[in-house]
C-alpha cells in the first residue's frame, strides 16, 4: 500500500514541444531527496491527457528506470477509451511501475454507470498492478461516490486506493469509514492532513506540494510521529502557502508551476504544453514571497 506524500510531478517540455526528459528526471531526484514517499506521473499535473500514448509510455519507462526502486512510482493511465487505457496500463506494468491510477473515461460525460464500471474492470483484467481510482469530477465529469466505489472495490480485487482530488475533510472521512481496509484514501490537498490523517487518510497527492516538498514531507512526518505542536505549526505554513499559490493559479493558470520550479533551480522551458500567458511581475513577486515563506528558496538578497 502506498502512503505519505506522493508528489505529482509536472511533465516539462522543451521549446520544440518535446518532453524534457532530463529536467523531469532531475525533478524526480529532487522529490526523492526531499523525502517524498512516492511519485505520481502523468495525471492532470503531469499533462498525461495532453500527450500521445507513445510519449506517455516512453516517459513512464524513463522515470521508472531512473528512480530504480528508490520510491514507488504510480502512473496515471486514464484516457477516453478502454483500449488506449489498457494499452498504457500493460506497457506501464512492463516498464516496472508500482501502481497505476485510472480516471473515469472523460470528455463523453454521458457514459452510463455500467459503461464506466466496464472501463475500470477492463483495465483491472488487463494488468495485475495495484489500481488507484483517480476521482476527479472536475476533469472527468464523473464523480465516483462512496457507494459506487464500495461496490467497485468488491469487483476489483486490485483496487488499492482512491485519490479524492476535490473533497472536504468530511467527505474524505466518509470514504475512509466505508471502504475496506485495503483501499487507501488519498487527499488531493495537503491542507487537511492534520485533521484527517489521524482518522485514516493514508496520504496526499497534491499538485501544489511540488513547490514545497520538504515542508509537506516534514508535516507528514510530524503527524506520523504524533508531534502535534510541530505538526500544527507546519500545517499552518502549508495552508498559507497553498492559499497563496491557489490565488495566483486562478489569475495565471499552470504557468505558475513553471516559474516556481525555476525558482527552485529546475530548467523548465515550457509548461503547460498549451499556449499560456507568463506571470505578471506582481504575480512573480507574490510567488517568490510565498516560496521564501516556505523556505523553498535560499534567498540572501
Amino acid at each position: 500500500m502506498f502512503t505519505g506524500i506522493i508528489l505529482p510531478l509536472i511533465t516539462p517540455f522543451k521549446s520544440n514541444g518535446e518532453v524534457d526528459e532530463q529536467t523531469l528526471l532531475n525533478m524526480a531526484d529532487g522529490a526523492i531527496e526531499a523525502g517524498a514517499h512516492g511519485i505520481f506521473l502523468l495525471g492532470s499535473q503531469g499533462q498525461g491527457p495532453a500527450m500521445s500514448l507513445e510519449e506517455r509510455t516512453k516517459t513512464t519507462a524513463k522515470v521508472v528506470e531512473h528512480v530504480n526502486g528508490r520510491v514507488p512510482v504510480i502512473v496515471h493511465v486514464g484516457t477516453t477509451d478502454l483500449r488506449s487505457t489498457t494499452r498504457l496500463a500493460v506497457e506501464a506494468e512492463a516498464a516496472g511501475v508500482d501502481g497505476i491510477a485510472v480516471i473515469a473515461p472523460y470528455y463523453y460525460t454521458d457514459h452510463t454507470t455500467a459503461e464506466i464500471d466496464a472501463h475500470f474492470m477492463g483495465v483491472a483484467k488487463a494488468t495485475s498492478l495495484p489500481m488507484v481510482m483517480y476521482n476527479n469530477a472536475k476533469y472527468s465529469g464523473v464523480n465516483i461516490t462512496v457507494d459506487w466505489l464500495v461496490r467497485l472495490s468488491e469487483q476489483i480485487p486490485t483496487l488499492c486506493g482512491v485519490k479524492l482530488s476535490y473533497a472536504s475533510p468530511e467527505m474524505m472521512l466518509q470514504y475512509v469509514e466505508r471502504l475496506p481496509e485495503r483501499v487507501a484514501v488519498y487527499s488531493g490537498s495537503t491542507m487537511y492532513l492534520l485533521t484527517t490523517v489521524p482518522f485514516g487518510v493514508r496520504g496526499a497527492i497534491n499538485p501544489l506540494a511540488v513547490l514545497f516538498p520538504e515542508l509537506a514531507v516534514s508535516m507528514w512526518n510530524a503527524i506520523h510521529d504524533k508531534n502535534w505542536e510541530l505538526a500544527f505549526k507546519l500545517q499552518d505554513r502549508v495552508n498559507r502557502a497553498s492559499l497563496g499559490i491557489s490565488k495566483i493559479f486562478k489569475q495565471s493558470g499552470r504557468s505558475l508551476y513553471k516559474e516556481g520550479l525555476r525558482m527552485m533551480g529546475y530548467n523548465v522551458e515550457v509548461f503547460p504544453r498549451w499556449e499560456a500567458l507568463d506571470l505578471s511581475e506582481a504575480s512573480l513577486a507574490e510567488l517568490r514571497h510565498i516560496m521564501e515563506i516556505v523556505s523553498v528558496l535560499d534567498i540572501k538578497n
